[in-house]
């Protein structure tokens, strides 16, 4: 191999590769916080969707447990159970 040849591969593995490497792992990083994002938006959509079933059953049950016959109910089971 001649010095040239020599001169030519030096400078491509000590200037060229790094810098492929660093502009591939940089456009990598970027497509990953896309996705990224992407997700959570989405969790935060199932979050939300989730958080609002739970308000609606917790409005059921407090309208079953304020209901006058349940209470009603429970006092008379609790007055059996001390029989």
């Amino acid at each position: 191999m001649d010095e040239g040849m020599v001169f030519v591969l030096i400078i491509l593995f000590a200037f060229v590769l790094p810098i492929v490497l660093i502009g591939t792992w940089t456009s990598h990083k970027k497509e990953m916080a896309k996705v990224n994002a992407n997700l959570n938006i989405s969790e935060k959509e199932n979050i939300q969707n989730e958080l609002a079933s739970v308000k609606t059953r917790l409005e059921v049950l407090e309208a079953i447990v304020t209901d006058k016959k349940y209470q009603l109910h429970q006092e008379i089971t609790e007055l059996k159970a001390v029989d």
